[in-house]
């Protein structure tokens, strides 16, 4: 029987994703393994690049970009492996890291997701799990409070004790900018891995089901994660296992938050797991946030103006949220 089933979304990435599939096999587990690839309509010549390339990878063709959850679910229901990995289409895949993904796994039987230490190109630490999507999380998050705040005062902040008293939400950002990397250890309820590397055992898939397809790109992997920690399995990241993430390479890193997909995603999990009124709070947040980049750019860049505020009038718009709303 196949261990393990390697799942790649992708959407115009084609030299990331033959990349990243060159890396998994010059880097493969020990076990018997396969590789899928759910391609979101792809123009670039990624289909036909991965056939010729990569005969035994199994090739989905979407007719269109369904995004991120749809996809992988469409790979789930093809998969022949006992447990899934969901991969994005810019990583690289390390020597010995997906054995050590799947002996973290098989060593603690409570477990149902691991995932592994995420690092740049040149080697430095990117951050792998961090807190829930919440109303503090959020305001950071729309008027990119790491921004305004020197890099050097949140190094020593993290190396300090004063770390301590932060709070969950704030001092699991800090801590990934205090130079040193975090140890192997079973996360708190409310901390969720990314989804650029996740792997799920199959009996915590078999009960908690596939993606939630309403979500078309982002936050998705927050949602998987708390589904799993309320349905009573833990997660646990892996230091010991390192896979590089060419962040932003699948979509452009300003993506997160210049496409009204990453702020419906956003509402979209506060409304199902916070409730409706925790959900209009942060859509006022966004809309707030937004309205002052409009006014900046008016000032300062006034080309980029209506680009910004197309933004935020969709953002702002009071609609029910439905992941139809970006393809």
């Amino acid at each position: 029987m196949c261990k393990l089933s390697v799942i790649i979304v992708n959407t115009n990435t084609r030299d990331l994703v033959c990349q990243c599939i060159d890396s998994i096999y010059a880097n493969a587990p020990e076990c018997e393994f396969e590789v899928i690839v759910a391609d979101n309509a792809s123009t670039d010549g990624s289909c036909e690049e991965i056939e010729s390339r990569y005969p035994a990878v199994r090739l989905i063709r979407n007719s269109e970009n369904v995004g991120f959850a749809v996809a992988n679910n469409r790979a789930f229901e093809v998969a022949h492996g006992e447990h899934l990995l969901l991969l994005n289409s810019d990583t690289i895949v390390l020597r010995e890291s997906l054995d050590r993904l799947l002996s973290a796994l098989h060593e603690d039987d409570t477990v149902g997701i691991v995932a592994p230490k995420l690092v740049y190109p040149d080697g430095s630490l990117q951050m792998s799990y961090g807190p829930m999507p919440n109303l503090f999380v959020s305001c950071c998050s729309f008027f990119d409070v790491k921004r305004w705040i020197p890099r050097s005062l949140v190094r020593r902040i993290g190396r300090s004790t004063a770390n301590r008293v932060l709070g969950r939400d704030l001092s699991s950002y800090v801590k990934w900018s205090s130079g040193g990397t975090p140890r192997t250890t079973k996360l708190d309820k409310d901390i969720l891995v990314t989804g650029a590397c996740m792997l799920i055992r199959g009996d915590c898939f078999k009960q908690v089901g596939p993606l939630d397809p309403a979500y078309f790109m982002y936050v998705d992997d927050a949602d998987y994660c708390k589904r799993v920690h309320d349905a009573g399995w833990g997660i646990q990241y892996v230091a010991e296992a390192s896979i590089i993430h060419i962040k932003g390479g699948t979509v452009g890193e300003k993506y997160r938050w210049t496409s009204p997909a990453a702020y419906y995603s956003v509402f979209y999990f506060l409304r199902k797991h916070r409730g409706r009124g925790i959900s209009q709070v942060a859509r006022a947040m966004a809309v707030a946030s937004l309205a002052l980049r409009f006014l900046v750019k008016v000032i300062v860049a006034p080309s980029k103006a209506l680009e910004c505020w197309e933004l935020l009038r969709k953002v702002a718009a009071d609609t029910e949220y439905s992941g139809a709303t970006n393809r």
